[in-house]
């Protein structure tokens, strides 16, 4: 099994977006996603954060919180499974797939 983990913290501004977004799809490329995979992930990078500067801080000062964990587990009768979860603010979003 192979696991890794990254957090990354951000002041709650809407210029940092782009920031998450790639370093979240950045974080995935070990696993050699599609382009489609990678824009998936960063439109729900984008929109999880953007919604937590918009409605989390209302134009106050703040600091956005992303923690991102992924593990790889490989078992010969099923394949490849990846689990990736991500926190921001207080909301958690998880995903699995093979």
């Amino acid at each position: 099994m192979t696991e890794n983990k990254v957090k990354l913290e951000f002041d709650a501004r809407s210029e940092n977006e782009s920031l998450a977004r790639v370093t979240i799809a950045a974080f995935l490329t070990p696993l050699n996603p599609t382009l489609e995979e990678i824009n998936n992930v960063k439109t729900a990078v984008s929109e999880a954060v953007t919604n937590a500067i918009l409605h989390g801080y209302e134009e106050k000062e703040g600091t956005v919180s992303i923690q991102a964990e992924l593990r790889v587990e490989s078992e010969p009768e099923k394949g490849t499974r990846i689990h990736m979860q991500k926190k921001i603010g207080s909301s958690a979003w998880i995903a699995d797939g093979e």
